[in-house]
């Protein structure tokens, strides 16, 4: 059976490098099927082909999620759900906070990696 892991905030590092920060928190060190973290988007446009199912809460900011001719605006409390195979342009004017969530755990850079984050009580 798997360890909690406790995640504080003022411990996640979320200032974005190049427009764009993710922290792949839940990753293959925990779990081979969910991946789980938080990202940071602040003042860019990024394309992305999808290549995993991708939920986006979005906490604060307002991002937008271009797919092809269809636009997504989504602000504090909206939730988007992305599927595979999807392409896609990340983009934010102002910084943009979100949680998000993708299946599988492994497809995505993010999670990935296997970082055996310390948990800090």
């Amino acid at each position: 059976m798997s360890e909690i892991k406790l995640f504080r905030k003022e411990d996640l590092d979320l200032e974005p490098v190049n427009g764009m920060k993710t922290i792949g928190l839940v990753n293959v060190s925990f779990s081979e099927e969910l991946g789980a973290g938080i990202g940071v988007f602040e003042d860019c446009s990024i394309p992305w082909d999808i290549s995993y199912d991708e939920v986006l809460y979005i906490l604060d900011g307002q991002f937008t999620l271009r797919v092809g001719d269809k636009i997504f605006k989504a602000g504090p409390g909206d939730v988007l759900w992305v599927p595979r195979n999807t392409e896609i342009v990340y983009e934010a004017q102002e910084r943009v906070t979100f949680f998000y969530a993708v299946l599988p755990a492994g497809s995505a850079p993010s999670t990935a990696k296997r970082i055996d984050y310390t948990s800090k009580t």
